[in-house]
């Protein structure tokens, strides 16, 4: 299956719901179903096709600490787009 229609399934969203929900109730994390999906979207950002099995047995693996070095490079990624100014929200920048 290519990773668009993986992630349209409904079998690999009730597995996403699932692992979510258990990475909640063992590690205490505030990881979302959005964390989870996001992370998964870039394991199989360049596998041409992974088939249902090994999807949910990518799903069932995944760490929250995998999760988080995920959104974390993500992050940083995303940032170089931006200037300082765009978080003077965040660090309390001057308010006129």
């Amino acid at each position: 299956m290519l990773k668009d229609e993986l992630i349209q399934n409904r079998n690999i969203r009730l597995a996403i719901a699932l692992k979510t929900n258990q990475l909640r109730r063992e590690q205490l994390s505030s990881l979302t179903y959005q964390h989870v999906e996001s992370a998964l979207i870039g394991k199989w950002q360049f596998a041409k096709n992974v088939c249902l099995h090994e999807a949910v047995q990518d799903i069932f693996s995944l760490t929250a600490d995998e999760i988080v070095v995920y959104l974390s490079a993500e992050a940083t990624i995303l940032s170089r787009n931006y200037t300082i100014n765009d978080f003077d929200d965040l660090f309390g920048g001057d308010k006129q």
